[in-house]
Formats: structure tokens, C-alpha cells, sequence
């Protein structure tokens, strides 16, 4: 850690699983650490030089025994002991990452960074996550994360990030080619930067992704939300938000590549990993190889 708290040069890495499905209504992401932990995480972490501790899963309600109840207070439950253990993470030094889960769990990843200091935030994801109750047209939780830590939505979902939000000039979304209307109109005026896969096509990624950066590094310590529905489906075929048309395997690395030159890694989730809908762990294995992009493999 820097003089000023910030994190260039941290050394150990924190993996915590958050294993939920509870989000939406697709079953399997509660297996989603685990998953990635099979494709050799911790291993390929070591061999970059840093350190690693694995705490496990922080405790997670179970689908079938919520079943006609509404979920919304067991997914706060969760992200508040994920925010407790992701701050205290932040707070010793180390990079804090969550294994998803659906990406609900990010409201306590990003709350538990942003009990530390103020925090930029990179959303890497097909869809915009900006729906509230009231503009869902499903009223899965999924869709709503980036709104909750925004300070919209849902008040038990806002009483996890204890009055922290993200401040919309340091919020840049990546990848983005699905929105629902009304989340599209709130998007458009909440004063986040969206790069769209057609940016991305016509700009190329390591312009979007410089843009990115000097957006989101302003705080001095960055945290990447990556949700695989991101890449392209041949990339990463397990998970049940598929949308053609997205990331390429280089351009989801050097994407990543450009925010590890920068040194300001806090903390990282990676979320919506569905093994029972990959294909021989594949979107686990390239998750692994993105995860090691963020925390700083080179090709040189």
C-alpha cells in the first residue's frame, strides 16, 4: 500500500466465495466458486509472485428452503457479511476477490470496498444492472446491483452499503449490448460512461479501455466488477444471461491488462459462472486467465 492508502503493489490476494443463486431464477451460480477454485485459481494466482489466502465461502442461504419467500432480505444477509469481509480485507492491505454467485453479491463486494475510502468502479457486463423494482421487468436482483450501489432501489439492498455509493463520474460500464427500455432512459441520465460492444468495434478496446481508466482511477484504488455474460458466448458458454456479440478472448485480456499496468487493484468479483451450463468448466478456466490479467500477467 501506498502513503495514502491506495492499493499499487499489494502482494496478497484475498479469495472469497460467495456462493448465491438466489438473484434469478436460474439455478447453479451457488457452484460457482467452487468452479473456478477447480480450474487451478490459487495456483495460477502464486505463480504471478503473490501471495494468497483463500477464506472460503461466507455462509449462503440455500434456494430450496426459501422457496415462495422473497429473497431480497437473504441476498442483503449475505452481502453484508461479504462487505464485512471484503472491507476488512481492503483495510489490511490486500486485494479482495469475490467469487460469484449472481451478481447481487457485488452490492457487498463494492460496499465492503467502499467502506474503506472512496472507489472507482469498472462494470464489465452485457447488461446494465441498472433496474430498481420499480423499472424490472422481472424483479430478479440481478439486474438491480449497480443501481442498489448507486443509492436507487431497494431500501434492504441499500441498507447493506450503510450510506456509501459510487460516484457516477468514477463508474464506467464495458460490454454493454442488452438493456432493458427504462433501464436504458435511467442509464442515460445517471452520468456513468457506457462503452457499447459497437464503441468497442469502432473505437477498438484499447481506446475504450483508456477512456475507462481515467474515469474510474480518479479515487486511486479501482474495483472491477466482471461478469462473464461480458465475453462472447464461445468464450464463456456457462452461464444462463448468454448474449451474443460479446468480448473477445484479447479484448476482455487486454481490457484488464490496461487497468493492472496502473497498479490500482482493491478488490475484484467475478460473477454469473453457471457450471451446469458450461461446457467442460470452460468459462471457469477463462475466468481464471482473466483473473491473473487483472492482477497483473504480462505477456512480457
Amino acid at each position: 500500500m501506498t502513503d495514502d492508502g491506495s492499493p499499487r503493489g499489494a502482494r496478497t490476494v484475498h479469495v472469497i466465495g460467495a456462493p448465491i443463486d438466489l438473484g434469478q431464477t436460474v439455478r447453479g451460480t451457488d457452484v460457482g466458486p467452487a468452479a473456478v477454485r477447480y480450474a487451478g485459481l490459487v495456483a495460477r494466482i502464486r505463480e504471478l509472485g503473490l501471495s494468497v489466502v483463500d477464506f472460503g465461502n461466507v455462509e449462503a442461504p440455500q434456494a430450496a428452503l426459501l422457496a415462495g419467500q422473497d429473497v431480497v432480505p437473504a441476498i442483503a444477509e449475505l452481502c453484508e457479511k461479504l462487505r464485512d469481509r471484503v472491507e476488512a480485507s481492503v483495510r489490511g492491505g490486500a486485494v479482495a476477490l469475490t467469487l460469484g454467485g449472481d451478481h447481487s453479491v457485488a452490492i457487498g463486494s463494492v460496499a465492503g470496498a467502499l467502506s474503506v475510502a472512496p472507489t472507482g468502479l469498472l462494470w464489465i457486463d452485457a447488461h446494465g444492472d441498472f433496474n430498481t423494482p420499480e423499472t424490472s421487468p422481472t424483479g430478479n436482483v440481478h439486474g438491480m446491483p449497480l443501481a442498489v450501489l448507486m443509492g436507487r432501489g431497494h431500501r434492504r439492498l441499500l441498507d447493506v452499503c450503510r450510506g456509501l455509493s459510487v460516484a457516477p463520474e468514477h463508474v464506467a460500464l464495458v460490454g454493454v449490448r442488452d438493456l432493458d427500455r427504462r433501464e436504458r432512459e435511467e442509464l442515460l441520465g445517471a452520468g456513468v460512461a457506457i462503452y457499447t460492444m459497437r464503441d468497442i468495434d469502432e473505437r477498438g478496446m484499447g481506446r475504450v479501455a483508456r477512456e475507462a481508466l481515467a474515469r474510474v482511477r480518479v479515487p486511486g484504488r479501482v474495483h472491477v466488477s466482471l461478469d462473464v455474460d461480458a465475453l462472447d458466448p464461445v468464450d464463456a458458454p456457462g452461464t444462463a444471461t448468454l448474449v451474443p456479440g460479446g468480448l473477445g478472448y484479447r479484448e476482455a485480456h487486454l481490457l484488464l491488462e490496461i487497468f493492472a499496468d496502473e497498479g490500482l487493484l482493491s478488490s475484484m468479483d467475478v460473477v454469473e459462472i453457471n457450471p451446469m451450463l458450461d461446457v467442460r468448466n470452460r468459462t471457469a478456466h477463462t475466468a481464471v486467465e482473466l483473473i491473473v490479467s487483472a492482477l497483473g500477467k504480462s505477456i512480457l
